[in-house]
């Protein structure tokens, strides 16, 4: 349980942190760099399901970015180790 507990907050942490890291790179004007912080941007729009008694909107949006991604898998390799130390 507790290590399945760590690797969903690594995960967590790093698409938290991916985030941020994009979007401070994304603003620099190093192209060598700035690459990390563009987003792959997936959007499914909003509908609403009206039954009268309730309404349910859905809606999907996804933006991932390659620095998201890195840092994904760095949290999947370091999370064994993490829990492993934790005991």
């Amino acid at each position: 349980m507790k290590k399945k507990l760590i690797y969903l907050l690594m995960i967590i942490m790093a698409i938290v942190f991916g985030y941020l890291l994009g979007n401070l790179l994304t603003g620099l004007e190093e192209p060598t760099i700035s690459w990390l912080g563009t987003a792959l941007n997936f959007e499914f729009t909003p509908t609403t399901l009206d039954l009268h008694a309730f309404a349910i909107t859905l809606g999907l949006r996804l933006a991932i970015s390659p620095i998201q991604i890195l840092l994904i898998l760095l949290a999947i390799v370091l999370s064994p180790k993490i829990a492993a130390s934790i005991k």
